[in-house]
């Protein structure tokens, strides 16, 4: 597959500064995930929205599925959904903003290394969760790990 970092499929309605810093934040969870290189490059051109929408910087961003992200010789390094956790969906005035791969397939010379099947919020995010906005997430991720609880995935 030949990356195209131009079209930013249903990606689109993102603005540049909250692009910046969802990418910034995926190469960071991408680490946990044993993905050393900070030199990575998206590819958003088969994105899809999958159903969370929200608002931040000013700009509108979903949970996308079909993320794909190469390294600087363009090799598949990963690939898969993102989701977020907006603390403003449920608290007036709060800023605590991060995203993370929810599903997620890694990659090294077209061999497949590791891939985590179960969708809901991991623990190493959840632990960067202010405690105040947690009782409002747990039920979410007790829902979203039962519906999967029969996969096998990765835990840490």
């Amino acid at each position: 597959m030949t990356p195209n970092y131009i079209d930013l499929g249903l990606s689109s309605p993102m603005s540049v500064e909250l692009r910046k810093l969802v990418e910034e934040q995926l190469i960071v969870d991408l680490k946990y995930y044993d993905v050393k290189s900070d030199n990575l490059k998206f590819d958003w051109s088969n994105s899809c929205i999958e159903g969370h929408l929200s608002n931040h910087l000013n700009s509108s961003l979903e949970n996308y599925s079909e993320i794909y992200v190469y390294d600087n010789s363009n090799n598949l390094i990963a690939e898969g959904w993102m989701d977020y956790i907006n603390s403003s969906e449920y608290l007036d005035k709060s800023t605590f903003f991060i995203t993370y791969w929810d599903n997620v397939i890694i990659w090294n010379n077209k061999e497949k290394l590791f891939e985590k099947l179960e969708f809901g919020i991991p623990n190493h995010i959840w632990e960067k969760i202010p405690e105040n906005l947690k009782k409002f997430l747990k039920n979410d991720k007790l829902k979203k790990i039962q519906l999967d609880n029969n996969k096998k995935g990765f835990s840490k």
